[in-house]
Formats: structure tokens, C-alpha cells, sequence
């Protein structure tokens, strides 16, 4: 049964009648990539892209960005409420909140300015695309490694919706639904709503309860009017809503005079990652996400060609309180608030000609960020602090407490009367971009296309950013993490040319190959971490990349693509928690290079098999002044030609699928297994292997079994079924010289029950 809907055509503004999963003449699904707003097929779509549908989605549950990165060759995708770790073919953004992206968020051809969109889980989602390498010349700023596009399901003007309930293992409960309709002659709507609950994955002996639960809720209201034959209007509202218990690390390495001074504490801590225990002292650590979403667009059809509008708006608001020391010891705590809105305007002709097609167009970005991030020391007052380190016989601190930095803070030599301290950052930051960009088709040959993209960006960035020390012991801790009062006051300009060329080649009729090459501009900013004023500012990086691909689809059910790259960047930016400073830098020449493999094969039985692999080389061409590892007495380290920061060699997804139906009964059923992994990989720039993740592979697994008419569907879905110990982040905690991690979740086992109407 294929599905058929109504469906927005950005080619003629109208709308058309189009089936959700259409087989082509070779009985495969024809797949079209929205994202570059042309909607070619993969075939005509000159880069390596991973296209994952919504059916996909839902077959094991993935829920959002990041349980969806583990299948994807040569992506890393993690995200914490306060950090992005983002990154594609080696090349993304670390841990700081002000960096800019490499790896372009957009929903419906939208960019978001926060990697924090990419928290929320999907909604009414019907494919998100995933395009690998330098995206400037296309889509515009931050997609110097990539860009992930979100596309949400389309209005339909024949009644139509479903309803699932979800139950699962460690309290998991989602509600989620969508329905869609015609209002009127030239009015339809759809409407979409989701509500998550969970009960959290790690305990905290500390505090006597369970953390990292992430409940939440997000809906979304589109409608679709037509006014006349040639005009299109659509206007999407979105609101969502997260919030994240407890903090997301725990510790994995530490001293054992350490451990002994945190068991003063919490006699429990250990620094055992496979106890599905943490231990942590703030009861206020967690973080709340709110972001409120506006796209509106208007398309005319004017003869030929067509002009389209596209307005979009958001605003994201983050409150965290996160344990900087990650253990049971009340000392330091990294509380933020951020308020961030921005908005886009686009205007884009599309001409088709006789030769092949060109587009003109102009875009403008401005965003207000507002990031406020105090390290806090004694947040919670220093009596709770000291009692535990006092010999009560002598009076004294115990024999353990040989601690440089524990020793400063306590006022050693005397134990004078502690207070609470506090280093204030702030950064306020006003960004404008402006673009104007063109694309030009030339179908030299029947067999034959060259396409030129190319996009021309003024970018300012103003910033206010400031270090403040407050209470008893704030001067104290700045002295700890090396840093100073500042304030600086700066505007920063740049100016960039993003081209790209292609060319398309027919070779057959089931292979295709294309050739491009493509230059990237990520722009420079400011550090709002940064210890001392000399290092708040970075600059922008340069790359360069070639790409060859091969893709291939015949009549015996078979499908594949074949890429080779090879990047060179230059001042490529880095950025990590090097133990006491929030560091961001350049480092001088980089360079990645690789493979991509993606097959497909669908039997006349039922059977089917998939697989998304992918090879990468990613290096140092030179770096001489890289952050040292914590426990060097170096200040810097030499890492020319060492590997990258999570760039596994190996990386990728393989896929088998079986449906049919059951005998007697003639219900439909299905079940399948996907195996996803990556090879060692190193997850700080400072690449200490303590901080590493060690090669792993993860497996998950459905079944499913649907009435007759593919109304009601119950499916059983596991995932991490093995339950691999997988690390999402790692970093020397502050201050103390110890490890921690962030996990990706535990197996989990679901089972969700669905209906589905048209």
C-alpha cells in the first residue's frame, strides 16, 4: 500500500497529488533532497548526501538529531542542553556556546543560529537530509563542513493523520500526532503535537534520585493558501519545550586521594562508567530549552519562472546549572542563561531557459545573542564544603588534602572564614550577514550538466564581552583558572566569496557520476569563556574540497553511491575544555580526505539490505601550539600530523529488513536489525587518550505487525540492545585534574501502538 498525498510543489506553486514513497521505474523509491531547494532527485544532486525517511525514523525510534547521527558514515552528532559537538568528515564546532556552526542546522530551508534546535525531538517530520562538505555557495553561512536539513511533513488537503503511543523501559511515555485538512477552496491546514516523559537514565547517589530524564513537548500549526493559480503562501508556527534533570557527566578517572576526598562526601563515588551511577551535588543541575519557530513564505509563478519569499524568525531561551567539578563536592558550579532570537529574510528568482536554468538571489541574517555564564564557587555556602575536610581531633585538614587548588580556596595556613565567589562572563552579540548569491544549470549534452553556484557575504559581528569577579573568594578562583577582569568592546568584519562547480555526467542509464569542486568560509568571533582579553577573539577558517561520486540504481532492485573527498582547510578553528580555560583557537593547516559508501537492495520477496559506511583521514598538516593535555606540564603541545578530534577512521550503519505477510491470517508484518558503529575516536582536541571512545558497535531491532488495511500498526523496538558504554562527550573536570563523560543512552525497550488515516 503507497499512500498517496497533497503535497506543495516549489516548482509551480500549486498543489499536486504525490505519493509518499514512489517507486521508480526500477522499483526503488525515487528520493528528493529539498534542501537545495531545487528538488532534484540524489541522482542529479552533485555531493554526497544521506537522505533518512520518516519511515526510517520510526522503525527504531529515532527520536532526534543525535540518535539518528550513529547511522550516518563520517557524522558525529552529540548534544548536551549546553554543548554542540557537530561534526562532519572530521570538521565541527566544539564545546563553546558562542562559536559559530560547521555543521548548518535548517528546518524547512530555514537556518537556526543554535545548535540547541537540535535537541528537541522530531516532529511530523517526513525526511531530514544530511549533505556533507561545504554548503556556503548553496545555503549560506555556517555549512563549511555540512548542513542538516528538517523537512516537516507537508500540508495535505485531503483529510489525514495518525495518533501513536509510545511505553517504554526507564519511563519512557510519548504521545504524538498529526492531522491535516482543507478549510476551505484555496485553505488547508495541519497541525502536529508531541509530549515526551521520561523517568532519567543514571542515578545519583549524591542526591538520591535519577537524572538525565528529558521530558518535553512541541507543536506546530502550518497553513497552505492559494489564492489564485500562480501564488502559493505558507505560513509554520513552532513552539517546543525541554527540560534536561541533573547533569549529563559523570566521572571517569580519577586519583585515588581524589576518590578519597569525594567519598568524605558521598561514600559511594566511583569512577566506574558502568554502574549506571553519578554523583553530583547541585539539586538544581539540569537545564529548561524553550524555542518558539515562524517561517512564512509566498511563491508567484510569473510566466516561466517563479520568485519566492521565504521570512523566517526564532527565539531560544536556555537556563542551566550544570556541576563543574562533576563530583559530590559542593564546589564549583557552572549556572547560564542565554537569550538568543534572530531573523532571515530570502528572495530568490528561478528562471528556466532554453540551455538550462539559472537562480538570482539576495538573503539577510541578523541575530542578538545574550549569553551570561558564571563559574560559581560555594554556590551553596563553604560550611557544607569544609566540614567534611576537618580532622575533628586536630582541627586541621585531612591528610588527603594535598590539592594546590583546594588548599588556595580553603586559605590554607590559617582555614580563614570562606565565602562564596563567582567569575562572571558575558557576552552581548549583534550579527548581520548579508548575501547575494546565483546558480547557473547548463545541460551541455543530453548526458551532460555543469552547474556554477555562487555566493557573495558581508558579515559584522559586534560583541560586549566582559570578566567580572564578585565575593569572598572570586579573585581566588580567578587566579585557579588563569583569568582575568576584561572588558572588551569590538566589531568584526568579513567579507567572502563562496564558489562552486560541478559537473553531471550520465555514463549509463542506471550510473551517474558528478565532479565538484567547492571552496568554504566559516567566519571568526569571540570566545565568550575566554580567560584573559588577548584570547577572546578567533578567526575565521578557509576550506578547500574536491568531491568525485558514482551512483548507481538498475531493474534487479539495487541502488549505491560511491563518493571520494578531499578537504585542506586553513586557520581551522578548534575549541575544547582543556581543564581550566574554555579554549578556542586556529590551528594552522588541516586536511581531511575519505569514502563514502552507500548501497541498497530491495528483493521481489521482501528481503532488504542496506548499508551507510564511510572511510576518513582527517589530520594536522600543522598545529604547534595546540592546549597541552592536563596532566603535561607543558603549556602548549606540537599535534602537526595527528589525527583529528572525532574523526573515526570507520564509521557507519548496515541494515536488514524482512516483511511479509503471515500465514492464515494475512496480516502484514515486518522486523529488522540495524548494526551502527564507529572506529576509536579521540573526543578533545588535546587528543589524551583517557578522553577517547574505543571502537564500538551498537545494535537495534524492531518488529512490527499491522492490520489489513495499514491502519493500526504495533511495533517492538529496541535499541543499544547489547548496551555499549558509548561516550557523546569527555573532558578533564576543572580544577581537580580528574576525567569525566557524558554516555549516549542504555538499551531501551519500547514498544508503540499507531494509527494512520487518509
Amino acid at each position: 500500500m503507497i499512500p498517496v498525498q497533497s503535497v506543495d510543489s516549489p516548482e509551480t506553486g500549486k498543489t499536486q497529488k504525490k505519493t509518499s514513497a514512489p517507486p521508480d521505474a526500477e522499483g526503488l523509491e525515487t528520493v528528493v533532497v529539498t534542501a537545495t531547494r531545487s528538488r532534484d532527485s540524489i541522482a542529479k544532486t552533485p555531493i554526497s548526501v544521506t537522505v533518512t525517511r520518516d519511515q526510517q525514523l520510526r522503525e527504531t525510534n529515532i527520536k532526534n538529531i543525535e540518535s539518528l547521527s550513529s547511522r550516518l558514515p563520517n557524522a558525529q552528532l552529540a548534544l548536551t542542553p549546553t554543548n554542540s559537538f557537530l561534526f562532519v568528515r572530521g570538521l565541527g564546532t566544539g564545546g563553546v556556546r558562542s562559536a559559530e556552526q560547521s555543521v548548518g542546522i535548517f528546518v524547512d530551508n530555514v537556518f537556526l543560529g543554535r545548535p540547541q534546535a537540535a535537541l528537541f525531538d522530531f516532529l511530523d517530520v517526513e525526511q531530514v537530509e544530511l549533505l556533507r562538505g561545504p554548503q556556503g555557495a548553496l545555503l549560506g553561512k555556517n555549512t563549511v563542513a555540512g548542513a542538516l536539513n528538517i523537512k516537516t511533513a507537508s500540508v495535505a488537503r485531503k483529510p489525514e493523520g495518525y495518533l501513536e503511543l509510545l511505553d517504554g523501559s526507564e519511563g519512557q511515555q510519548r504521545v504524538r500526532g498529526a492531522y491535516s485538512s482543507a478549510l476551505s477552496d484555496t485553505l488547508a491546514a495541519r497541525i502536529a503535537y508531541s509530549e515526551t516523559r521520561d523517568d532519567g537514565t543514571l542515578y545519583n547517589t549524591t542526591q538520591d534520585r535519577l537524572d538525565l530524564a528529558r521530558p518535553g513537548r512541541a507543536g506546530r500549526a502550518k497553513l497552505q493558501w492559494t489564492p489564485g493559480e500562480d501564488w502559493d503562501i505558507g505560513l509554520s508556527l513552532q513552539s517546543a519545550r525541554l527540560r534536561q534533570t541533573g547533569d549529563s557527566q559523570e566521572l571517569s578517572r580519577a586519583s585515588e586521594q581524589t576518590l578519597a576526598i569525594y567519598r568524605r562526601y558521598d561514600p559511594e563515588t566511583s569512577a566506574d562508567i558502568t554502574d549506571g551511577q553519578t554523583q553530583t551535588d547541585h539539586r538544581q543541575s539540569g537545564a529548561v530549552i524553550h524555542g518558539d519557530d515562524l517561517i512564512a513564505s509566498a511563491k508567484r509563478q510569473l510566466g516561466t519562472g517563479s520568485i519566492l519569499l521565504t521570512i523566517g524568525a526564532s527565539e531560544q531561551n536556555t537556563v542551566a546549572d550544570l556541576d563543574l567539578d562533576i563530583s559530590p563536592v559542593p564546589l564549583l558550579s557552572l549556572p547560564s542563561v542565554e537569550n538568543y532570537g534572530q531573523r532571515s529574510v530570502e528572495l530568490r528568482y528561478n528562471q528556466p531557459v532554453g540551455w538550462g536554468q539559472y537562480t538570482l538571489g539576495a538573503a539577510y541574517f541578523q541575530s542578538d545573542l545574550d549569553l551570561q555564564v558564571d563559574i560559581d564557587a560555594f554556590a551553596n555556602g563553604a560550611n557544607g564544603f569544609v566540614a567534611p575536610l576537618i580532622d575533628q581531633t586536630t582541627g586541621l585538614p585531612v591528610g588527603g588534602l594535598a590539592s594546590q587548588t583546594l588548599d588556595t580556596l580553603l586559605g590554607v595556613g590559617g582555614l580563614e572564614p570562606l565565602g562564596s565567589g563567582r567569575s562572571r562572563h558575558h557576552l552581548i552579540q549583534r550579527q548581520e550577514s548579508t548575501s547575494g548569491f546565483g546558480i547557473v544549470r547548463w545541460d551541455v549534452l543530453e548526458r551532460l550538466r555543469l552547474q556554477l553556484d555562487g555566493r557573495l557575504t558581508r558579515e559584522t559581528k559586534r560583541g560586549d564581552q566582559s570578566i567580572v569577579f564578585s565575593g569572598v573568594t572570586g579573585p581566588a578562583l580567578g587566579r585557579i583558572l588563569g583569568e582575568q577582569e576584561y572588558r572588551l568592546l569590538a566589531k568584526r568584519g568579513e567579507t567572502d566569496f563562496s564558489p562552486r562547480f560541478s559537473t553531471l555526467f550520465q555514463i549509463s542509464r542506471p550510473l551517474s557520476s558528478y565532479l565538484t569542486l567547492a571552496q568554504g568560509f566559516k567566519s571568526g568571533g569571540f570566545n565568550n569563556l575566554a580567560a584573559v582579553r588577548e584570547r577572546a577573539e578567533f578567526k575565521g577558517e578557509q576550506s578547500y574540497t574536491a568531491e568525485a561520486g558514482l551512483r548507481l540504481k538498475n531493474e534487479a532492485g539495487f541502488s549505491g553511491a560511491l563518493s571520494v573527498f578531499r578537504t585542506r582547510f586553513k586557520n581551522l578553528q578548534v575549541a575544547a575544555l582543556d581543564g581550566t580555560e574554555f579554549f578556542v583557537g586556529n590551528a594552522a593547516r588541516a586536511r581531511t580526505q575519505g569514502v563514502e559508501l552507500s548501497a541498497r537492495w530491495r528483493s521481489s520477496f521482501g528481503l532488504s539490505l542496506g548499508s551507510e559506511l564511510g572511510y576518513l583521514d582527517a589530520r594536522y598538516d600543522q598545529y604547534t601550539n595546540a592546549p597541552a593535555r592536563a596532566d603535561s606540564n607543558e603549556d602548549s603541545q606540537d599535534l602537526s600530523g595527528r589525527v583529528l578530534q572525532r574523526a573515526p577512521k570507520f564509521s557507519g550503519s548496515v541494515q536488514a529488513d524482512f516483511a511479509t505477510l503471515l500465514p492464515f491470517v494475512r496480516l502484514p508484518a515486518a522486523i529488522g536489525v540495524v548494526a551502527e558503529g564507529a572506529s576509536s575516536q579521540f573526543l578533545n582536541i588535546d587528543l589524551d587518550p583517557i578522553d577517547s571512545q574505543p571502537g564500538y558497535l551498537r545494535y537495534n531491532a524492531f518488529a512490527g505487525l499491522s492490520d489489513r488495511s495499514q491502519s493500526f500498526t504495533l511495533r517492538l523496538i529496541g535499541r543499544n540492545l547489547t548496551n555499549e558504554h558509548v561516550r557523546r562527550e569527555a573532558a578533564d573536570v576543572a580544577v581537580v585534574g580528574a576525567h569525566s563523560v557524558g554516555l549516549f543512552p542504555p538499551r531501551s525497550l519500547a514498544a508503540e501502538l499507531g494509527y494512520r488515516f487518509k
